[in-house]
């Protein structure tokens, strides 16, 4: 589990906001109808998240001018609330950061079905999102990291194929490249190496 003062929660936070920017009013954007013609997104949150979550988080007063004023620390607890909607704390914490940037960018829904459609990938039949946890924790976390984001991957790509969201097309995919250069899991190359060596010192004795 990942606590929200957590290093490696920090190192998310500072991912997301590099993404994010300041303030958004574009328009073409889905939320732009939180907050018609003028600022509807700051640093990531949606005028919307802000309305239904801020007071929750011990932000108030829950105005339109307090939400212009998000400090970055607030904002890893609007994100934390996000890892929450994907049952982060059941999964292997790199593959909670990924399906958490994806309930960020889609909603938790399309996050959690990621996280379902990746395991089946992986040869574990599931059906439901609670199997799909449980799966989860008898796969390597590298593997299920890469199953994950290849589905993302191809979802994005879906995406950026229609004419209204091609635009975003290449931000999405650098964004997708960069999540994974800062946290893709390592591969377990030295406990494999230390075994090799201990097994060999052992057949070495035993001549």
């Amino acid at each position: 589990m990942i606590s929200s003062n957590s290093n490696i929660w920090a190192n998310f936070t500072r991912h997301i906001l590099r993404w994010e920017g300041k303030t958004s009013k574009d328009p073409r954007d889905t939320a732009a109808s939180c907050y018609p013609g003028g600022i509807h997104t700051n640093k990531g949150i949606t005028f919307c998240t802000f309305k239904s979550l801020a007071a929750k988080l011990g932000i108030t007063p829950v105005t339109h001018d307090r939400f212009l004023q998000l400090t970055d620390q607030e904002v890893g607890l609007f994100i934390y609330e996000f890892y929450n909607s994907v049952r982060g704390a059941e999964l292997p914490d790199t593959v909670a950061l990924a399906a958490t940037e994806a309930a960020w960018g889609s909603g938790p829904s399309r996050a959690l079905q990621h996280l379902r459609d990746a395991v089946k990938d992986l040869g574990k039949p599931v059906t439901t999102t609670s199997g799909a946890i449980k799966a989860a924790a008898s796969l390597p976390p590298r593997q299920l990291f890469d199953a994950y984001q290849a589905r993302r991957k191809a979802f994005i790509e879906s995406l950026g194929a229609q004419p209204k969201y091609a635009m975003f097309l290449k931000g999405w995919l650098n964004r997708l490249r960069s999540f994974n250069t800062r946290f893709r899991p390592a591969a377990l190359i030295f406990p494999i190496f230390f075994l090799g060596i201990t097994l060999l010192i052992i057949s070495q004795r035993q001549k």
